[in-house]
């Protein structure tokens, strides 16, 4: 991107500094442990500070740390360079020269749009949860960027409230806003599959990415959060109506209308926190059943409180202009004059009204014609119409009712007769409104059933111990990226991981200390997992890991992760005792020989069988017909370019 390269090189790009620039620096390279993080973390008090508060909100799974390393074990390193990154810039740009651009509600905004994504990666677990909080944090990054390069020009632009402010953006800038975000977090190194769905999280349809996917569920999530976001720092006016819309999305999620109600309100309530942690303003929000309930209906200027529109149609308006008259000064309705039959359509149109009178005398083709073409359309169907004419004989009553008049008046009749025909309109008023209110009654219980039915379909994919999705869960994940890998031709290899020792824990200490250790062991693993590895606890202590598009080598590195972390787990027993844990894993790769996921699982199988009676504790591969054991450097190039066999130690 040309003009963004312009605008780098420049320098005038907002950019982290100082410890988070180092941090960045360090996280970009394969040699990079954890303690040389916490090292370069412990060096920046309000860091430390900050991420200690991001991991004890992790889950109520874990318990509270005081450890910068446990910190950054539990948030993950990748996770810790985005997030230093992004508060750098949060603590560097909260005032600024461009003086039409409000940055403290941009971080206000951001912030919460970063809370409302991590909470609602937590609910979908499509994504790592601080992953997500780091990405939605810097989603619109991009206006600050404009804002930090061209301040005066952007706040004239600013300040003039263009028609299309992105097209102002381009044509003044040579790019807009988005544009920038996207170039920007792809230069901060953020990962293409969260950068594209930030990009188009503002208009998800025009993504063009498939209904299932894990990138349309991402965009849907990333504009999901942005709506919550819109609502925190909405003008009251138009609350209502953002919230209903939330509403809307949160079924995308299997969240009905109370659980959203709970999940804003807990959002709003760590916004406060975190606002005042790191030094931005956050609004003082009632609860989200009041700010989602309808505004008052501002009163009618005739002070009627639910006033009938009543449009008068006729050739020639002399005729009707006692009725309307009546109609306005006696019974109270407002009323509409319209000269002829087409320009009687259009102020219908524009009016809406919910009775409508037509001189059927002037001339009564016309008449016909004018409600005939008026019940042709979706509006017209539901309106009350009324027929006045001068001739009461049978064949105009019948040309009348089968044009789609709903009553005829003899102009003779005078008011009594046009009180009894309100009358009737009133009550088809009501019981059209009656009707409406059912319809839609009947809708949200439909709605929620279908809320209901995921919810009951994903349970029956989750293992309810640990959260994960369970054997049936994992095998349609793994029929999933076999399907994708066939297609594509990309890499996928599979974990199986079983815990040391579990039946001698369940022995010693119970199985209510066994169900403990399942629980933390898997949240330790869904922390550690990288964001397109799926999870899942096929029974008793075996876990099945799904690594799609993953290499042999990059798979090895997961599990060696994976294994060091549960390693690290403190797990204290009944009587104070600390017990240790550690787990085997086997790995496994598609090759052109394995013909199904049963075989790729059963040479999983295999390599974990070898890793248990070769000592435990450690990592085992199944490759081309071999068994493979020892670190990843004996692992290496060999396997990975396929000759079969591992390269001799050293």
């Amino acid at each position: 991107m040309p003009k963004f390269d312009e605008i780098k090189f420049a320098g005038q790009l907002p950019s982290p500094k100082g410890v988070a620039l180092a941090i960045m620096t360090l996280c970009g390279r394969d040699e990079t442990t954890i303690d040389d993080i916490a090292r370069l973390v412990q060096t920046d008090p309000a860091l430390s500070g900050r991420l200690l508060r991001l991991a004890n909100s992790s889950g109520s799974a874990y318990r509270p740390i005081v450890a910068v390393n446990e910190a950054l074990l539990r948030i993950g390193m990748k996770a810790v360079g985005q997030l230093a990154m992004g508060f750098s810039l949060v603590d560097q740009f909260k005032e600024g020269p461009c003086k039409a651009f409000d940055y403290r509600r941009f971080w206000s905004h951001s912030l919460l749009m970063a809370l409302a994504a991590r909470e609602l990666g937590r609910l979908s677990r499509i994504a790592a949860a601080e992953d997500l909080f780091a990405c939605a944090l810097m989603a619109n990054i991009g206006s600050l960027a404009l804002a930090t390069a061209f301040p005066l020009k952007y706040s004239a632009l600013l300040e003039s409230g263009p028609r299309d402010p992105l097209a102002a953006e381009r044509e003044t800038f040579g790019i807009d806003r988005h544009e920038c975000t996207r170039a920007m977090l792809e230069d901060f190194g953020i990962p293409n599959a969260l950068a594209e769905p930030v990009f188009y999280h503002r208009a998800p349809d025009e993504s063009g990415f498939s209904d299932a996917s894990r990138p349309n569920r991402l965009t849907w999530l990333f504009h999901t959060a942005q709506h919550i976001a819109d609502l925190g720092v909405a003008a009251e006016a138009v609350r209502s109506q953002i919230a209903a819309s939330l509403l809307r999305l949160a079924g995308r999620f299997e969240i009905d209308a109370d659980g959203t109600a709970t999940m804003f309100d807990r959002i709003v309530a760590e916004w406060a926190e975190w606002a005042s942690l790191l030094e931005i303003s956050a609004a003082k929000l009632p609860s989200f059943e009041r700010l989602s309930a309808t505004p008052p209906a501002t009163a009618e200027p005739d002070g009627v409180a639910s006033p009938v529109r009543v449009l008068m149609v006729a050739a020639c308006p002399t005729r009707t202009t006692p009725i309307s008259v009546l109609l306005q000064s006696t019974f109270g309705h407002r009323t509409f004059l319209a000269g002829d039959f087409d320009e009687g359509l259009s102020m219908a149109v524009a009016v809406l009204p919910h009775v409508i009178v037509v001189d059927a005398d002037t001339p009564s083709a016309s008449a016909h014609d004018f409600c005939r073409r008026l019940r042709a359309t979706d509006w017209g169907k539901s309106v009350y119409l009324i027929a006045l004419t001068s001739t009461v004989d049978e064949h105009s009553f019948v040309a009348a009712f089968e044009s789609g008049v709903d009553t005829c008046l003899c102009k003779s009749l005078g008011g009594g007769g046009l009180r009894a025909a309100m009358r009737a309109a009133h009550r088809h008023l009501g019981l059209l409104d009656a009707w409406q209110t059912d319809r839609s009654q009947l809708k949200q219980i439909a709605s929620e059933l279908a809320v209901s039915n995921r919810k009951l379909e994903q349970v029956a994919r989750t293992d309810l111990l640990t959260g994960l999705p369970n054997r049936r869960g994992g095998m349609e994940a793994l029929a999933r990226a076999w399907s994708a890998s066939s297609r594509s031709g990309e890499a996928l290899c599979v974990m199986m991981l079983d815990i040391d020792w579990f039946k001698r824990i369940n022995d010693r200490y119970g199985h209510a200390f066994g169900d403990r250790v399942l629980e933390q062991v898997g949240a330790a693993l869904r922390t550690e997992a990288r964001s397109n590895d799926t999870l899942c606890r096929i029974g008793g202590e075996e876990f099945l890991v799904v690594c799609s598009g993953s290499d042999l080598r990059s798979t090895l590195t997961a599990a060696e992760r994976l294994r060091r972390a549960i390693a690290t787990l403190g797990l204290i027993a009944g009587e104070g005792e600390q017990v240790a844990l550690s787990f085997s894993v086997g790995i496994a790769q598609k090759e052109a020989g394995t013909s199904s996921t049963n075989v790729l699982l059963g040479n999983a199988d295999k390599a974990l069988y070898a890793a248990k009676h070769t000592g435990r504790n450690r990592v085992c591969v199944m490759a081309h017909g071999k068994v493979h054991h020892g670190d990843i450097p004996v692992f290496g190039e060999d396997l990975i370019r396929g000759s079969g066999a591992a390269r001799p130690k050293k």
